[in-house]
């Protein structure tokens, strides 16, 4: 396996624990995704003093679209199950479909399939729930957004270095909500918050965006669904959570999907 996906799969890996991290931090999701963002900051600074300069549209964009993502998968960690948060984050490369048919891209048969295979299989995911919850909402909204974020990392690693993109993701991200976190914040445990910073955080980010220049941009999707399969291990193993048979199915067509979508 080449190093760029090879840092993708390692990214992946350790972006699944994050839900240990989260519930272990406490506080409401603003105020956690502060304190990942901020220590992520904190972690990397001193690796990026000598490659700081000022940001363009993409990389402003990059970080507007990595905060939304964040915080909208914090919001779905903490009310519903670890492995259904995960599973509507990656519908990205599903989402990734009609945004590339806008892009001017050729539809292909392969799209056909994959498209309402994955979106039957989101159906499945979402039974037990008798109406969309705000938790189910906002697990659909970080998974449009992470499909965004798929392409602007893709061409904002053309310009700029893993260390400066993460620079403003993170920077940018945490001066936002710093306000917020001063007149309202909250945290049960300060230390979880640092490891939610650093390992499912900085190193990833760096990782992710590291990998990002020496992969296609459709086979990142495909390498990062070790993610989800990681965050439903913990989800099992670490809290106990279990799924329903339809769940697993519907899960299953998810990633089905994903992978007839994005093959080569």
């Amino acid at each position: 396996m080449r190093y760029g996906e090879a840092s993708i799969v390692l990214s992946a890996i350790l972006m699944g624990t994050v839900a240990i991290f989260v519930r272990n931090t406490g506080g409401d999701p603003i105020s956690i995704t502060f304190l990942r963002l901020f220590f992520g900051f904190i972690a990397i600074l001193p690796y990026c003093l000598k490659d700081i300069a000022p940001p363009d549209r993409t990389l402003l964009g990059l970080a507007l679209l990595n905060f939304t993502t964040i915080v909208s998968y914090i919001t779905a960690i903490q009310n519903i199950e670890v492995a259904t948060a995960a599973l509507l984050l990656y519908m990205a490369p599903i989402y990734v479909v009609p945004i590339s048919m806008l892009m001017g891209e050729r539809v292909e048969t392969k799209t056909l399939l994959a498209l309402p295979l994955g979106l039957t299989g989101l159906y499945l995911m979402l039974t037990p729930y008798a109406e969309p919850t705000p938790a189910i909402i906002f697990g659909i909204i970080s998974g449009f957004s992470y499909a965004l974020v798929f392409v602007l990392s893709k061409e904002a690693r053309k310009k700029h270095s893993p260390f400066r993109i993460n620079f403003y993701n993170l920077g940018l991200g945490s001066a936002a909500l710093l306000p917020y976190f001063i007149l309202f914040g909250n945290v049960r445990s300060i230390l979880w918050a640092i490891g939610l910073g650093v390992i499912p955080t900085a190193v990833p980010f760096l990782l992710f965006a590291y990998g990002m220049k020496y992969v296609k941009v459709q086979r990142a999707p495909i390498l990062a669904l070790v993610e989800p399969l990681c965050a439903g291990l913990v989800g099992y193993l670490y809290f106990g959570e279990m799924l329903t048979l339809k769940q697993l199915i519907g899960g299953s067509m998810i990633l089905a999907g994903v992978l007839i979508a994005w093959r080569d």
